[in-house]
């Protein structure tokens, strides 16, 4: 391949933009454009009638801070045939700069994210992005670029174009326009920007079907004669990264289907959405179909554009239409879009966390005939993550749905019934036991099962997974388990700390009874080995090690329950005449470790078991989630003070549980603990004489003496210096992903969930009266 100039200069301020009214002048490059694409993608069958398909998405970005400094490049990879799927993404050291920076200056992204996402990035590419070490090699004159022996597009003299990419096969095609280049959306080919400003909007043109030819060369040697058709889009652009992102900018999403029919007509449907990284709000900016007729006349029409169904990836909790009906009332079309393959996340930093991608096929009518086709269907979600807490919060419904293996809400289901009470295949259930059982059962773990908490302890098992280079898909029922033994391990302790509220409604024993509310507390320690089933097993002797640490671990939260509600006086009262809270701050070390800690290391040591760490990884990562636990449950002592919520929900008088619920039940908790280390003896008496009150009046004066005396300062300074020691001896053990950040941005999250300034700023006001 030959080139005028390389990308490691930057593009001469005097060149100008190709004319593409000019059909010819299609896919030229634009050198003084920020952004600028060539997408492609295609479908082909060998001699032997094996169907392949493929993307090649390449994008290149200018420095938005250097106008001298080289432009960066990116090329994205998916291709699918007889020996499955492959995905690649690689990125030159320019494009990452320019990532990293992006991601540090995005501060509508949490700061816990942001912060380590950025740290990670100092040190090159997370995986599965690669760095390309030497320079991609164009022209500023026609289309030629190169990605090395990686990909490669050049534009031919006679109109064609020449592809080549691959690694294990390598595929070499020519590409033949069998229609000119038409602008996309409307007559000027304008595509909206993210930005509020618009500053990154688009111009988008392409050519809707080319006739593909070329070979296959596989993995053994072999190569294989091709024949089918591809698709071609080139976009440009003022920029497509942001550094300085402010909070609550929207983040803008697509989903799109580039539909090519039998019958000849080629179809660009475009479903166009704005939303808000914290919450995850949608609203729609645009629907639009860009058709293209047999003779190549383009026109433009509305669109309707409704997802049918959807698939939610365990790895980056972003859900994806697979099957997506469309209508265009104007052309009488009306079909359904249906994907070949779920799973067709493609997971890159260069889109910000992942996009998704996926051959499919078309089945409608267009006015009164049967149409059929191919496509290729596309969504590029939200992927900022505008609070963490509300980000792992998306493993609840994939939790309740494997839970529901078990747990349904129709008492007809006999299935899982059976799996859960036992009586698969055993005891002849008629009807009205049936009801019984689902009602004693079922209903008291789905009363809270259908009421999500923060719902982290499921995105643990996947996420560990991930660290691990695993695909979590198969192991969905993992977030069940851990869920259920959560949601178990709630409805005893709220028994037995007689509470009446849970996430804010009444708690389990409130609705159903405190005797059928054990039982069925109880019960759900036992769906371990039901779900357990449901995964892929690994040999006889790791599954037995795995089903006696879970045993190991229940009875060591069952060991810290009971230390907890034995309670920590003996040590507080000496604690409180000495002055020395060591002591005590050991015993609830101690007990929180066991409650919270060891469940919470189980949930990750059972996935890092199935995920094939090695002995060194296990110890670390069990270590660290142990303090994720212990750390969490450290803050939510200091979050009772306030109601178990956050400091924006507290401010907008939402509660989950009544403010110092556990003050008024007099317990010696984390910061209780902390404050009889910081108060003088008159102090440590009154707070010690108030928490006996047991009374709404004794929690507000303790509240107070505890706010004041620095304590809430000494939690979350323990908490996160117990994950950041943690962190230090897992943190080289693990490779560099996205995940390994997220995992640290979990640390973070559950050591300080509030603001310091919280904490001062509402000493006054905490706890309310209960009545």
């Amino acid at each position: 391949m030959t080139t005028s100039s390389r990308s490691t200069a930057r593009v001469p301020s005097q060149a100008t933009p190709h004319d593409v009214a000019d059909p010819a002048a299609f896919g030229l490059p634009h050198p003084s454009a920020g952004a600028e694409a060539w997408y492609l993608n295609g479908h082909l069958r060998d001699e032997d009638g094996n169907a392949y398909t493929w993307m090649i998405g390449m994008l290149r970005h200018h420095d938005v801070h250097d106008d001298a400094a080289a432009p960066g490049h990116a090329l994205v990879s998916v291709r699918s045939g007889p020996t499955g799927v492959s995905r690649s993404t690689w990125l030159t050291p320019p494009m990452h700069d320019t990532v990293r920076k992006a991601l540090a200056g995005d501060t509508a992204q949490d700061h816990r994210v942001r912060e380590a996402l950025t740290q990670a990035l100092a040190d090159g590419p997370l995986l599965p992005d690669r760095l390309l070490a030497e320079p991609v090699a164009e022209s500023y004159e026609t289309l030629d670029i190169s990605f090395g022996d990686l990909a490669a597009l050049r534009l031919q003299e006679d109109g064609g174009y020449r592809l080549a990419f691959g690694d294990e096969e390598r595929f070499e095609l020519v590409l033949a326009p069998a229609k000119t280049a038409v602008p996309q959306i409307d007559e000027q080919g304008r595509y909206p920007g993210r930005l509020p400003t618009d500053a990154d909007a688009m111009t988008s043109y392409f050519v809707p079907r080319l006739h593909a030819h070329g070979t296959v060369q596989r993995e053994d040697g072999t190569q294989r004669r091709l024949e089918g058709h591809a698709w071609f889009e080139h976009d440009w652009g003022a920029t497509y990264y942001d550094v300085q992102r402010s909070p609550g900018t929207p983040d803008h999403t697509w989903e799109w289907a580039g539909i090519q029919l039998d019958n000849g007509w080629e179809i660009s449907c475009i479903h166009s959405r704005t939303s808000d990284p914290a919450t995850g709000a949608t609203g729609l900016e645009f629907t639009r179909a860009t058709a293209v007729d047999p003779d190549g006349t383009v026109s433009y029409h509305d669109l309707t554009w409704r997802p049918v169904k959807h698939w939610t990836s365990l790895a980056t909790l972003n859900t994806y239409p697979t099957t997506v009906h469309v209508s265009v009332p104007d052309l009488g079309l009306d079909a359904e879009v249906t994907a070949t393959t779920a799973e067709g996340e493609v997971r890159t930093l260069v889109v910000g966390r992942a996009m998704w991608e996926s051959p499919a096929a078309v089945h409608g009518t267009m006015g009164t005939t049967p149409v059929s086709g191919t496509a290729y269907l596309e969504t590029l979600p939200t992927n900022t993550i505008g609070d963490i807490e509300h980000y792992m919060r998306r493993t609840h419904d994939i939790a309740g749905t494997e839970a529901a293996a078990l747990y349904s809400p129709d008492p007809r289901d006999e299935a899982a019934l059976g799996l859960l009470t036992g009586t698969s295949g055993l005891t002849g259930l008629d009807t009205s036991a049936r009801a019984r059982l689902h009602q004693a059962v079922s209903a008291p773990l789905l009363h809270l099962l259908n009421n999500p908490g923060r719902s982290w302890r499921p995105y643990v098992a996947a996420t560990v997974l991930c660290l691990l280079d695993t695909d979590p898909e198969p192991y969905r029922p993992l977030t069940a388990i851990t869920e259920l033994l959560h949601l178990s391990a709630l409805v005893i302790d709220d028994i037995q700390d007689d509470s009446p509220t849970r996430r804010g409604r009444p708690s389990v024993h409130e609705v159903f009874g405190t005797a059928p509310a054990i039982t069925a507390g109880t019960l759900g320690y036992y769906t371990f080995d039901a779900l357990m089933q449901r995964v892929p097993q690994a040999d006889p002797a790791t599954m037995l090690r795995i089903y006696r640490l879970y045993l190991r671990d229940l009875r060591a939260a069952h060991a810290g329950q009971a230390l907890d509600i034995a309670g920590h006086h003996t040590a507080f009262d000496e604690a409180v005449t000495t002055g020395d809270a060591r002591p005590l701050l050991d015993e609830v070390r101690t007990a929180h470790r066991l409650k919270t800690g060891m469940l919470v290391r189980s949930t990750a040591e059972v996935a890092a078991i199935l995920g094939g760490a090695d002995e060194r990884q296990l110890d670390a990562i069990c270590r660290y989630f142990e303090a994720v636990g212990t750390s969490y449950q450290i803050t939510d002592d200091v979050s009772d003070l306030y109601g178990q919520v956050t400091a924006e929900e507290h401010q907008q008088g939402i509660t989950t549980r009544a403010p110092a619920e556990d003050l008024r039940n007099g317990e010696v908790t984390y910061p209780v603990a902390h404050a009889v280390a910081r108060l003088d003896a008159t102090d440590r008496k009154r707070l010690r004489d108030t928490l006996r009150q047991r009374t709404d009046t004794g929690a507000r004066t303790a509240c107070r003496l505890i706010l004041h005396s620095g304590a809430l300062e000494a939690c979350t300074t323990e908490a996160r210096t117990l994950v950041d020691e943690a962190w230090a001896q897992l943190a080289p053990l693990l490779p560099p992903t996205p995940h390994k950040a997220m995992v640290r941005a979990l640390g973070w999250y559950a050591a300080q969930r509030e603001t310091d300034g919280f904490f001062r700023g509402t000493a006054e006001a905490l706890p309310a009266t209960q009545n």
